[in-house]
C-alpha cells in the first residue's frame, strides 16, 4: 500500500511514524500462507455480471448475517467503479477491526495496513472499519493515511486490484497501476488477458 497526503500518493511506510521503508509484498506471503488457517470466513452472496466469471463475498467470524449483507452491499458498491470483472473468481473477505488488528500484529504486520491480497488463493482480505461507516478504528486509519475512510477504501481496492490483475508483487508498479485506475487509463500490464485466460467462462 502507499500512503496519500493530499492529492499526491507516495510511498508507504513500514510504521505510521517511519517514512521511506517500502512495505514487501514478499514479506506478507509469509503471513498470508497461514491465513487460510486463521480466517474461518462464511461465504454471505456472489456478485455476477452476465455471465462475467463470480467475484465472491465473505465475512470473517464474529460478523451477523445482517452486518455482512451491510458490508458487503457497501464493497461492492466501491468494487463497482473498476474493471473486477477482469479478475475471473476471486473472493474478498472482510475481517473485523478487532481480528484483524490482532492477527496482523502477532504476524509483526502493521495492523495500519487496511487491505492485502493472497495472490495465489486469489484472495483479498479487507479491514472491517473502511466498510462501517464511522469507527474508532476507522477515526485512527483516517489520521494515520490522511484521508478520509471512504477514499482509503477506495485506495486499498485499487492498490489491490492492482496487484492482482497486473499479477504484480512489486508495490512501486502496484501503485502506479492504482493511479492508472483511479484515472480510468488502461494498466500497460497484460493481467487482465492472463487473468480471463486463466479462468475461462
Amino acid at each position: 500500500m502507499t500512503r496519500t497526503y493530499g492529492n499526491r500518493e507516495s510511498c508507504a511506510a513500514c510504521s505510521p511514524t517511519r517514512a521511506g521503508c517500502r512495505w514487501s509484498l514478499i514479506l506478507l506471503t509469509g503471513v498470508l500462507m497461514v491465513m487460510p488457517f486463521v480466517f474461518s470466513a462464511y461465504p454471505f452472496a456472489a456478485q455476477t455480471n452476465g455471465n462475467a466469471p463470480k467475484q465472491h463475498f465473505a465475512c470473517n467470524v464474529g460478523y451477523t448475517p445482517r452486518e455482512c449483507q451491510v458490508a458487503a452491499t457497501v464493497l461492492r458498491k466501491a468494487l463497482a467503479r473498476y474493471p473486477v470483472e477482469a479478475l475471473g473468481e476471486w473472493r474478498w473477505v472482510l475481517v473485523r477491526t478487532e481480528d484483524w488488528k490482532q492477527i496482523l500484529s502477532e504476524r509483526g504486520v502493521d495492523p495500519n495496513v487496511p487491505a492485502f491480497s493472497y495472490l495465489p488463493k486469489r484472495e483479498t482480505f479487507l479491514d472491517g472499519s473502511l466498510v462501517v461507516g464511522a469507527s474508532i478504528h476507522g477515526a485512527e486509519l483516517r489520521a494515520i493515511w490522511h484521508m478520509p475512510v471512504e477514499d482509503l477504501l477506495d485506495f486499498a481496492i485499487r492498490h489491490e486490484l492492482a496487484h492482482a490483475l497486473c499479477n504484480e508483487r512489486d508495490e512501486s508498479k502496484a501503485d502506479r497501476a492504482a493511479i492508472a485506475l483511479k484515472n480510468g487509463t488502461p494498466l500497460s500490464c497484460r493481467v487482465i488477458e492472463q487473468a480471463s485466460a486463466a479462468n475461462p467462462k
